[in-house]
């Protein structure tokens, strides 16, 4: 390649080119449960207020209530990505082996956010620390969260049931992916209170995994029939060993043969490549977590808050620092953002 000031610039011009049309073809995942939100500060400052009272049996004079909103604060991140050439090498390039350099860094710039929203769900990277905290300042997922965050004689309710899953009034609810972790994952946050003291209303409608759980979670909720020995409350009471023959079998013992399998199409689900590794969590690791979570709302239980975005930019004049001194052609992205929580009440997560 002659390497002339033109000839760099048509050359960039065609990178640029091929940067973007890399970023708007690579498959991403955030924007399917996540809200992504515009910031135009380095802090984003958020407000939620929490359900308020059911109405009451008016007896007396009138009781009025004041809203205490809560507030939840996300400092913005900078990012790069920033590519050299030698000038001397592109200068010898006959192959053009340089050029899908550029259309790479437009599929990382485009994962970006999936990166960076799933280093906070794995608490890695550079998501440790206080930004796994929510709104309540207890870290996202969390056995203790209070129903109410300004009167805890309302009890606290659970949205990590990894480690083995939770017993909750003498039921085991999550724990390893399975048909009934499954279930009594779902049942439990769909009963899951507000201060009002009345269910929120979730429904979960989404599930979420790594690439190790896609067998299992398509089994779960695609095959037509299964063969589970307990489903729910039936089947939980095996016959003891050595029960006499001629003695009436206990009604509720394990189940025997496939039946119709009534958790198909419960949620949707998502496999998430990125998702998973050997990092240790529970009595696993992360490509043992799965997660649901209710994406019905106007905000979604995972948040993106975008502070700039993503731009293309070379420096190739012969003036250039980088090019005069060091015979370097560099060319890169920068961003600026930040992932933040949602609602804890709306995601779960469980695991062995």
């Amino acid at each position: 390649m002659l390497v002339t000031p033109a000839n760099l610039n048509i050359f960039f011009t065609a990178l640029e080119t091929r940067f973007w049309n890399a970023v708007g073809t690579t498959p991403i995942f955030y924007d399917k449960f996540s809200t992504t939100f515009p910031v135009g500060t380095e802090l984003w400052l958020s407000g939620w207020l929490d359900m308020v009272d059911k109405m009451r049996e008016w007896l007396g004079p009138r009781i009025t209530r004041t809203p205490a909103p809560i507030t939840y604060q996300v400092g913005m991140q900078n990012f790069e990505l920033t590519e050299g050439i030698d000038l001397f090498k592109l200068q010898d390039d006959q192959h053009g082996i340089y050029a899908p350099t550029v259309s790479f860094m437009g599929m990382q710039t485009a994962k970006w956010p999936d990166y960076q929203l799933r280093d906070m769900l794995q608490n890695q990277g550079s998501q440790t620390g206080a930004r796994q905290n929510g709104y309540d300042a207890l870290s996202f997922f969390n056995t203790a969260h209070q129903v109410d965050f300004w009167d805890s004689s309302k009890g606290t309710f659970t949205n990590d049931y990894s480690n083995g899953g939770v017993t909750i009034n003498s039921k085991l609810i999550g724990g390893g992916l399975a048909a009934n972790s499954f279930a009594t994952v779902w049942q439990d946050m769909a009963r899951r209170k507000a201060a009002s003291g009345e269910p929120w209303g979730i429904i979960p409608n989404l599930a979420l995994t790594g690439p190790m759980l896609k067998l299992t979670m398509d089994t779960i909720l695609q095959s037509q029939f299964m063969g589970l020995p307990v489903i729910g409350n039936l089947g939980t009471q095996a016959t003891p060993s050595g029960f006499p023959s001629n003695v009436a079998a206990n009604p509720n013992q394990y189940m025997v043969g496939a039946s119709e399998n009534v958790l198909k199409a419960w949620t949707d689900r998502i496999m998430w490549p990125d998702l998973g590794g050997s990092t240790s969590i529970g009595g696993g690791t992360y490509d043992d977590i799965w997660y649901l979570m209710d994406t019905n709302r106007h905000v979604r239980p995972l948040v993106w808050l975008l502070r700039m975005a993503p731009d293309f930019v070379y420096r190739v004049q012969p003036d250039d620092p980088i090019v005069f001194d060091s015979h370097t052609i560099a060319f890169g992205s920068k961003a600026r953002g930040a992932p933040a929580w949602s609602f804890f009440q709306f995601l779960s997560r469980s695991g062995p």
